[in-house]
């Protein structure tokens, strides 16, 4: 049987999602789990894959994954430290949890210094499809993506910024934000960002903070059984509306 879990985590506990060697991640910590317990026989064998490889500091509400098992995985993996189960679905035996129909993250930033007006300007710049190689960590990818909507909201003394797509490129989120950022705080001039958007020139705006970046959801052609014990929802609330924010000075 093959199943697809969503599961969230507190990625100040973890030195990213894929496995390292000799280092702590929730990819290890769920396998280590998972064969411990004879759900599966190794990664390779259970054919083990993640929707979203999140960086070191970054958390997250929604990510996927998916592997073939021999027995209850949900209840091994609901005694994991840092790490929730909030979703469940049976899947066919060929489903991948790279290919989703969408995915939706979330930025924290203070709102102090920053102009509401300019950043939701910025925002706008990015919406539809462009070459994102100087908003990227660049590898062998294809730097041209779609990106379907940027939402910014000031809540109180937060801004929480709202990015949905069917795939990001490596930092992608993060140096869009300190473009954003900069830009908002009247340190650089909007047309900077459409040159760099256009490739007119090189630009480096820098990148945000990891530990402001959540990922909210990934949502596929099919709907996850939820799995959300009282107490995870108030911590999930919580930690959505009153996150620790962590700035470059």
């Amino acid at each position: 049987m093959r199943v697809a879990i969503k599961v969230g985590y507190d990625g100040s506990h973890f030195s990213g999602f894929a496995m390292q060697p000799g280092k702590k991640t929730v990819e290890g910590e769920i396998i280590k789990r998972l064969k411990k317990t004879n759900i599966i026989k190794g990664r390779k064998e259970a054919k083990f894959q993640y929707a979203a490889r999140t960086d070191k500091g970054v958390s997250a509400f929604g990510n996927v994954i998916a592997f073939n098992c021999r027995g209850n995985a949900i209840r091994v993996m609901k005694g994991l430290k840092n790490i929730w189960v909030f979703g469940y679905a049976e899947v066919d035996e060929k489903f991948n949890p790279r290919y989703c129909r969408t995915k939706i993250y979330r930025y924290y930033l203070p709102a102090k210094k920053i102009d509401i007006r300019r950043m939701k300007e910025a925002a706008g710049l990015f919406v539809g499809e462009h070459d994102f190689s100087y908003f990227a960590r660049v590898d062998a990818r294809n730097p041209v993506r779609r990106m379907d909507r940027i939402d910014v909201i000031k809540k109180g003394d937060v801004i929480k910024i709202d990015f949905e797509a069917p795939s990001f490129l490596w930092n992608q989120i993060r140096r869009i934000v300190a473009a954003m950022t900069r830009y908002a705080e009247g340190k650089i001039n909007i047309d900077d960002i459409v040159d760099a958007l256009e490739k007119k020139k090189r630009a480096n705006f820098g990148v945000a903070p990891a530990e402001n970046l959540v990922l909210l959801d990934i949502k596929y052609d099919f709907e996850f059984m939820p799995l959300l014990p009282e107490e995870i929802v108030i911590k999930r609330e919580i930690f959505m509306d009153a996150p620790t924010i962590h700035r470059n000075k």
